[in-house]
């Protein structure tokens, strides 16, 4: 554990109303974990002084370094500079080189250098702080520091591209040249095909041997689980040992290490074997292909996808049998099956993973429940198919589906594939 610790504090009441996402503290806890600190807490707070002095007076001189995103803008609610500047005992004054940023980002914004009272106030600063000019916005970032205090204070903007940014390219340096810091990581397995108590028991002896420091984080997402484990500075020739076991226990469910994905392997699989694919999808409505082409270099091998949803596009497009319809119905191998042949020569791609089946929360029936889905890759003539049963829930089922597919038609190009029992 590192010896600095490190607070993430976001400001706005649309992140405690739940209106936007807070990724800030996400994107900000992984970087400064990354460069060393144990990330001692993170709060989030609406826009109210008494709530942000509060704050300031909990951290003052508990923690090592502080970071507050938000409350740095224009306009009326945004109120985290005045109050910082109170509470140091500052004054705020005209910041030039702030100043001709705004004007210029004003410039390339609207054309003009037109600058409105507000604009002024966005270049009036505390005169205790460190200024973090901004490029790419027009609220810079500040350092402050109290003699009488061992934390360091970084406000930054809120919005995350300027936050990132002046994190990058001004906060980072300051970072590194207040806090001698060791930097530290884990590494991250990407296991399919195992339950989550089933990892735990196979694992059980493994973790035994373990150093506590080192003790696995199981996180278990729609499919898959991600094994965290921290990964000692330096690394030793026991964790090296502890990791090739590891590997070996967990043999071909390992499907993807740190950074990757299941789709980064699959990708290399498909473009090493110099195989394209394609896409029948009913019940994930085109999620497959949403998926494979959000990664770039996606065209070497996507060919493209037919999202037939009603049974007309099933029949007219795919030229999936009506008889199997009226006899099996659309959720069903036969069905998707067909979904893949007909596919196949449409989009004349080597490789065709369909889907079919009961989203939710309706539709389902007794024989047919909510979460019946069959998936199908067809690959050299031949279909490799599975059904599976989820749970009720829709946006759920749906990613679920997407996974095991990917993860089905993982295990076809690694000759892994075995029937489900």
């Amino acid at each position: 554990m590192s010896k600095y610790s490190a607070v993430i504090v976001t400001i706005g009441d649309e992140i405690l109303i739940g209106q936007i996402l807070d990724t800030n503290s996400q994107w900000l806890a992984n970087n400064l974990f990354s460069e060393g600190f144990t990330i001692a807490e993170i709060i989030s707070i609406g826009d109210i002084a008494e709530k942000l002095i509060e704050v300031l007076e909990y951290v003052n001189n508990r923690f090592d370094f502080v970071v507050f995103t938000g409350g740095l803008g224009p306009t009326n609610d945004d109120r985290t500079k005045v109050i910082l500047n109170n509470w140091f005992g500052a004054k705020l004054v005209l910041n030039h080189d702030v100043l001709s940023d705004i004007s210029e980002m004003h410039f390339r914004r609207h054309g003009n250098k037109n600058l409105n009272q507000r604009n002024h106030d966005q270049a009036m600063v505390p005169d205790c702080c460190t200024v973090l000019r901004n490029e790419v916005g027009t609220a810079p970032g500040m350092v402050f520091s109290k003699d009488d205090s061992k934390t360091i204070f970084a406000i930054l903007p809120g919005v995350p591209f300027e936050m990132k940014w002046l994190y990058e390219n001004r906060l980072k340096e300051i970072i590194n040249s207040k806090f001698d810091l060791i930097p530290q990581t884990y590494d991250l397995f990407h296991v399919m095909g195992i339950s989550e108590s089933a990892l735990a028991h196979l694992l059980e002896d493994w973790e035994e041997q373990l150093p506590d420091e080192w003790k696995p984080a199981y996180l278990p997402a729609a499919g898959i689980i991600k094994l965290r484990v921290f990964r000692p500075q330096p690394v030793t020739e026991h964790y090296k040992q502890s990791i090739d076991t590891l590997k070996n226990l967990l043999g071909e469910k390992l499907i993807a290490k740190d950074q990757d994905t299941i789709l980064d392997t699959v990708a290399k699989l498909l473009v090493s074997n110099k195989l394209t694919i394609g896409t029948a999808e009913s019940c994930t409505g085109g999620n497959i292909a949403r998926v494979f082409t959000q990664k770039a270099g996606a065209s070497d091998y996507f060919k493209g996808s037919i999202v037939s949803y009603s049974n007309e596009i099933k029949t007219n497009i795919l030229k999936v049998d009506e008889k199997s319809i009226e006899k099996f119905g659309a959720v069903s191998q036969e069905v998707v099956e067909q979904m893949s042949a007909g596919a196949q020569k449409i989009l004349n791609c080597d490789i065709v993973v369909s889907t079919t089946g009961i989203a939710g929360p309706t539709g389902g029936t007794e024989q047919k429940p909510v979460g019946t889905v069959w998936i199908s890759v067809y690959f050299k003539g031949k279909f490799f198919t599975e059904k599976y049963l989820f749970g009720k829930t829709r946006e759920i089922n749906i990613e679920r589906t997407t996974n095991s597919a990917i993860y089905l038609l993982y295990k076809v190009l690694k000759n892994l594939y075995k029937p489900l029992v």
